[in-house]
């Protein structure tokens, strides 16, 4: 496995953050298309940002996973490697970097810091629950996974995918689409999203408007399958609509795995959470649970901040097509700065 290492360039030992991996794996860089044959480096805002308040930052592959030169991903994977991504082995892994990272010139070892986004939040939280004498900085996770991948998908079968469409099509924002509404596409969303579907499809119950509860109705057969642990329908439904490779048994592992909280209760160290309203792969509402559960354990060394309007990536990518920082990022840059300063 590879990893990359960008320090600041002042002599004193610097603390430092690592990015985990996450459902798809990685490469050090994670180089993406931008439009217009342009391409960037997922992880150039780490090196740029974080090595500007005095903080280091590495990235690691994923197993069997290396650069490619074919959009969209620009990665070859090794399947029979790559298929060992067990999340017990990918939580080793991460600890096998931290134990590279701490030693390497110019890092403190005793200010090392896991960030993690999705699965990732789930991979850092355990990581750092098993060697916690080397995980002494603290966690940045968003986007977080705040239960069970179960629970995920069940949110993302239904409440997240309507809650992606109600953002196109509710312009006066009640909650529901109407008929008008959706007929008069006023984002011009339907060609793309929703071609050739009638709004009568859409109203299960007839009352006028497609609401949530519309959607789940209609989605109820996949609902039903992720609550009876159908593995096959739900590999057929993850192979339609993801972009990514998912590694074998992927879906078992995680349904057979603990739940979040497993892994933060036992930690003392600081935890900062970062999740966009907007965010149609994880809920926000399970991270205010999260919160909830949080503050009745008494964790005053977990800090919780939510943002209007923000995705899965936090809408990083407006970072990298216009130059504008989201306030998702901005404030975790902040909170880092905040940790690493003490």
């Amino acid at each position: 496995m590879l990893g990359k290492l960008t320090t600041p360039s002042s002599d004193r030992l610097h603390a430092v953050v690592i990015y985990v991996q996450t459902a798809e794996g990685a490469t050090v860089d994670m180089k993406r298309p931008l439009g217009n044959t342009r391409t960037f480096n997922y992880f150039d805002i780490y090196r740029e940002k974080l090595p500007a308040i005095d903080v280091a930052f590495f990235s690691y592959e994923g197993r069997g996973i290396r650069m490619g030169d074919a959009p969209p991903r620009y990665e070859q994977i090794e399947a029979a490697v790559y298929n060992t991504s067990t999340l017990d082995n990918k939580v080793r892994d991460i600890l096998a970097a931290v134990d590279v990272v701490r030693k390497q010139k110019g890092i403190d070892p005793d200010r090392v810091f896991l960030m993690g986004a999705s699965e990732g939040t789930m991979l850092a939280a355990e990581a750092a629950a098993r060697a916690p004498e080397k995980v002494k900085g603290g966690l940045i996770l968003y986007a977080v996974l705040s239960t069970t991948l179960k629970d995920a998908l069940k949110y993302q079968g239904a409440d997240g995918t309507y809650l992606t469409l109600n953002r196109m099509f509710d312009t006066d924002k009640d909650g529901r689409i109407s008929k008008l509404e959706f007929d008069t596409d006023a984002g011009k969303n339907r060609p793309r999203v929703l071609p050739n579907v009638a709004f009568e499809t859409l109203d299960p119950n007839k009352d006028g408007y497609f609401t949530d509860e519309d959607y789940r109705t209609l989605r109820k057969p996949y609902l039903d399958a992720i609550e009876a642990n159908n593995f096959d329908v739900m590999n057929a439904q993850l192979k339609g609509t993801a972009a990514v490779s998912l590694p074998n048994n992927w879906l078992q592992d995680h349904f057979a795995h603990p739940a979040m909280w497993t892994f933060l209760s036992p930690l003392t160290i600081p935890v900062g959470f970062f999740h966009g309203d907007a965010d149609n792969l994880t809920p926000i509402q399970g991270v205010r649970n999260l919160e909830e559960q949080a503050k009745k354990a008494g964790k005053t060394n977990f800090t919780f901040q939510y943002f209007e309007g923000l995705d899965h990536s936090l809408s990083i990518g407006r970072w990298f097509a216009t130059g504008d920082m989201p306030a998702g990022h901005k404030a975790i840059f902040e909170y880092i700065k905040t940790q690493t300063s003490k």
